[in-house]
């Protein structure tokens, strides 16, 4: 299941019936308003009709939304972001003229790469012009933009240094850091493995803050451009070249370079985002909304287009027939070398995508694991406060595992969890839904937009169909039980990550202590 608050799939639709669903909330308080013994018979009689006429209305225009957009319909906006924009008239931005795939310029001094792509669907949406100011190199674009010579940057990282000066939007692109060194260094697989020798990096980057502050004993040099840095390592100045996958595999397949490798994988993705001034918040939530109504397909597509590693090898076959002629041995000694390294290079390309996925996904249930979780849990409460929005946190917990496990045996408590992860994606399938194998027989969701008391309702429901469902494996036939605490609440300014998951734990162990096969709530605060 995939989460799509974070593709760019939860706004408008949930907003509205938010606003609909307090007036109806408002509308039915006995305390706030008068309401005569006829007229609240009425509304207790045709109030779930309301509720289902607002779930209808947001499943078409969840619909309508990817739509709109692809045929270039304008984002919503509110009457401040509106004004601004004309007051703008032209939003500027600057890029990094030689960042391909992400970004780049064109013999013409066109704006081509991701980037370019992202502001082509931003354009669509938009009441003004965007307008490229051209710039020599990265360090220039980032004093323009400090400066007010542009408005934004399309993709920049996000550093403590450059938070000083910019608002970010959340991270759009994530791109491994790699580590380039010629065929003869072995593999490393911690930062700490690096010798103390020199290492190249792009000048101005974000990647030479982040590992100066992890390392502060590694010898950086920053190089103007990535073909420097990688012939500085061809040349031996350099023992390896740090950088982003997309970019390296870019200028290696551009320039042929067999002789490199890439030698191990570094902490620290280049999570990429849209920065703005900070004196100028208004133009950061215009992004930001921007952002979020365009689908995980159009994200995709622009991705696929820029991000697909091709393998293109001419063969010049005047060289071919010179070293038959002078040594046959010698050019199938050459043929065998290169196969070998395709094939390596294939390895490499199934293991990095295979190690991406692992490092998301529970192996046995297929839900995501609590390494994953752990990443958006602060971005989905960030949004929440922002945006005012209703955030749900369950733990959800299979009630007398262990025994299960020791009476029935290990396969078949697998195949519990198995079908118990297979009734939460059932049950569970809103866009706003996200769910996690956080431990064990431990399960959190995690869900924006919908009501506090809707979401009880739903939870209880849930409780219900697990008691009742018998798990079977053909040879062991067991109902189980789960116990469930859980936070159902817009989240205060002050509530942190870890304070919610400590609230959530005790909600948790309070439903156990109770007798178990329950939902126990925190109360909601004031």
């Amino acid at each position: 299941m995939v989460f799509t608050l974070f593709s760019g799939q939860l706004e408008r639709p949930v907003l509205a019936i938010m606003v609909v669903t307090r007036f109806l909330i408002n509308a039915a308080d006995m305390d706030n308003v008068c309401i005569q013994p006829n007229n609240t018979g009425f509304l207790r009689k045709y109030l779930p009709g309301f509720w289902f006429a607002l779930a209808l209305l947001g499943a078409l225009a969840a619909q309508a939304q990817q739509t709109e957009v692809e045929n270039g319909g304008a984002a919503t906006f509110n009457e401040a972001e509106l004004g601004y924009l004309q007051q703008k008239k032209t939003l500027r931005y600057c890029i990094d003229p030689d960042w391909m795939p992400f970004e780049g310029l064109d013999a013409q001094g066109r704006h081509i790469g991701i980037s370019a792509d992202y502001l082509q669907l931003f354009q669509k949406m938009l009441p003004v012009p965007l307008q490229l100011v051209p710039t020599k190199n990265w360090a220039e674009s980032i004093d323009y933009a400090k400066s007010n010579s542009c408005d934004f940057l399309p993709l920049a990282m996000k550093t403590p240094e450059r938070s000083r000066h910019f608002n970010f939007t959340l991270a759009y692109l994530s791109i491994p850091t790699v580590l380039v060194t010629t065929h003869d260094k072995p593999y490393l697989h911690h930062l700490a493995d690096l010798p103390p020798q020199p290492v190249g990096v792009r000048r101005g980057y974000g990647v030479a803050e982040l590992y100066q502050q992890l390392n502060p004993a590694l010898h950086l040099m920053q190089y103007d451009s990535y073909d420097q840095g990688l012939l500085a390592v061809q040349q031996g100045i350099l023992y390896g070249f740090i950088a982003n996958m997309g970019s390296i595999s870019f200028s290696m397949q551009q320039n042929k370079m067999q002789n490199l490798k890439i030698a191990g994988r570094l902490p620290g993705d280049s999570q990429l985002s849209f920065a703005s001034r900070n004196d100028e918040p208004l133009l950061g939530s215009i992004l930001q909304k921007m952002l979020l109504r365009l689908s995980v397909q159009q994200q995709q597509q622009i991705h696929q287009r820029w991000l697909s590693v091709r393998y293109e090898q001419g063969v010049d076959y005047q060289l071919v027939w010179q070293v038959i002629l002078v040594a046959t041995a010698l050019g199938l000694l050459w043929l065998w070398a290169y196969l070998k390294l395709r094939r390596l290079n294939r390895a490499l390309v199934a293991a990095n995508a295979e190690l991406a996925r692992l490092s998301q996904q529970d192996p046995l249930t297929g839900l995501y694991n609590r390494q994953f979780f752990e990443q958006k849990l602060q971005d989905a409460l960030a949004l929440c406060q922002r945006q005012q929005l209703a955030l749900t946190v369950a733990m959800m917990d299979l009630d007398h595992f262990k025994k299960l496990n020791d009476e029935c045996g290990h396969l078949y408590g697998d195949t519990c969890l198995r079908e118990f992860s297979r009734l939460c994606r059932s049950y569970f399938q809103r866009p706003q839904d996200l769910l996690v194998r956080y431990g064990g027989e431990e399960f959190v969701l995690i869900s924006l937009g919908t009501a506090p008391a809707a979401m009880e309702k739903l939870l209880r429901a849930f409780v219900g169909v697990i008691a009742s469902t018998e798990m079977n494996d053909g040879e062991h036939c067991r109902n189980c039980t789960i116990s469930v605490g859980a936070y159902c609440d817009v989240p205060t300014q002050e509530l942190d990550g870890k304070t919610l998951l400590e609230l959530v734990d005790q909600a948790l162990y309070q439903a156990k202590n109770q007798g178990r096969d329950q939902l126990v709530l925190i109360p909601p605060r004031g």
